[in-house]
C-alpha cells in the first residue's frame, strides 16, 4: 500500500478549555427536511451515466410482495444527508421465520452495480453504506440509527420462509444540514450550464455544512483544516454563516499540539478530539483561512 497513515501516539495536546467552551457556544442548529414518496427504479445500461450505469422506472409498484431474493431500488431524486425510515409488513401465512434484509445507499446508480465483497482498497470497508437486519415481527417501522449521504437506497430480502411474502411502504428521509438551503435567495443564472454548476455546489456545500464543516457527509464525516479552507470561501459567496467558521477556527485552535502545531483535522464525537495527523501545508492554511475570516467579517471578538 502506498498511502501510509499517520500514528503520533506520543504527541501531547493542550486542551483550551475558554476556546472549547467558544467553539461549543457556537454549535449550530440542523435544520430538517423531510422527503418521501421516491419513484421506484430499476438499473439499466446507458452509456451516458457513470460507468454506463443509468436507471429507469420500474414496472412494478413499493408495495409489491417481496419474496427471498427480491430486490427494489428507491429514487429520492436528489443528494440527501440524512436517516432512513420505513413500514413493512408481512403477508399470506402467519410469519414463521425472520425477515433478513440487505439494505444499500448509494449517491449515484453505479455504485448499485458493484457488490462490497468485490473491494480491495487502503479505505476501511466499514464507510460502505450497507446495512444487513433481521427483523422477528412484523409490522414494523424500521428506522435507521445511522446517517447516511444518497440518493438511491436498494432494499434486498436476504431470505423470509417460502409461506409468506414481505411488503414496504411510506419510505422516507430526515435530511439536515446547518445551512437552511430552502430559505436561501439563491444566484440565477442566464447559461443553464452554469447555472446547473452554481446549484450542484450550493446543494453539495450545504449537505457538508453539518455540526462543523464536515470534509464530506459521506466518508471521513469530520472537519479537515485544508477543506475547511475552501469551504469557508464557498461559504462567504453563498450562506456567509460567520459562526461556523468561528466555530470551526476555535476548535483547531482549542487543541493544538504543545509544540504549538495545528492538527491537520479534529473530531466531533463522542467529544472533541484532536487527530494525531499532521500535515504542514494544512497547518499553514489555518493562517489563510483565518486571515480570509477577519477579511469578510472584520471580527475583533475572534482573535
Amino acid at each position: 500500500m502506498a498511502f501510509q497513515f499517520q500514528i503520533n501516539s506520543d504527541v501531547e495536546f493542550i486542551r483550551d478549555r475558554s476556546l472549547l467552551k467558544k467553539a461549543r457556544s457556537l454549535s449550530p442548529v440542523l435544520h430538517e427536511c423531510k422527503v418521501d414518496h421516491p419513484e421506484v427504479v430499476d438499473l439499466i445500461k446507458d452509456p451516458s451515466k457513470l460507468e454506463g450505469v443509468g436507471i429507469s422506472k420500474s414496472d412494478y409498484p413499493l408495495d409489491r410482495p417481496m419474496k427471498k431474493g427480491d430486490t427494489m431500488i428507491l429514487d429520492f431524486k436528489d443528494h440527501w444527508v440524512g436517516t432512513f425510515s420505513i413500514d413493512i409488513a408481512s403477508v399470506g401465512s402467519p410469519m414463521d421465520a425472520p425477515l433478513y434484509l440487505r439494505l444499500r445507499f448509494a449517491e449515484v446508480a453505479a455504485e448499485l452495480s458493484h457488490e462490497s465483497s468485490e473491494y480491495d482498497g487502503w479505505l476501511s470497508k466499514s464507510w460502505i453504506q450497507e446495512e444487513y437486519i433481521h427483523l422477528d415481527v412484523l409490522p414494523c417501522r424500521l428506522e435507521l440509527p445511522r446517517r447516511y449521504a444518497f440518493r438511491f437506497v436498494e432494499i434486498k430480502v436476504m431470505d423470509t420462509s417460502p409461506k409468506w411474502s414481505a411488503v414496504f411502504s411510506n419510505p422516507e428521509v430526515v435530511s439536515y444540514s446547518s445551512a437552511n438551503i430552502h430559505a436561501f435567495e439563491r444566484e440565477t443564472f442566464e447559461d443553464s450550464q452554469l447555472q446547473k454548476i452554481y446549484d450542484v455546489g450550493l446543494k453539495t456545500l450545504a449537505d457538508c455544512m453539518q455540526d462543523v464543516f464536515e470534509d464530506g457527509p459521506k466518508r471521513d464525516r469530520r472537519l479537515w483544516l485544508g477543506d475547511l479552507r475552501l469551504q469557508a470561501l464557498a461559504n462567504y459567496a453563498s450562506f456567509n454563516d460567520r459562526d461556523l467558521v468561528k466555530r470551526c477556527l476555535y476548535l483547531f485552535g482549542a487543541m493544538r499540539a504543545n509544540d504549538g502545531r495545528i492538527v491537520a483535522n479534529v473530531f466531533i464525537q463522542p467529544q472533541e478530539t484532536p487527530d494525531d495527523t499532521f500535515l504542514f501545508d494544512y497547518s499553514i492554511f489555518f493562517i489563510s483561512t483565518l486571515y480570509d475570516y477577519w477579511n469578510q467579517f472584520k471580527d475583533q471578538e475572534a482573535f
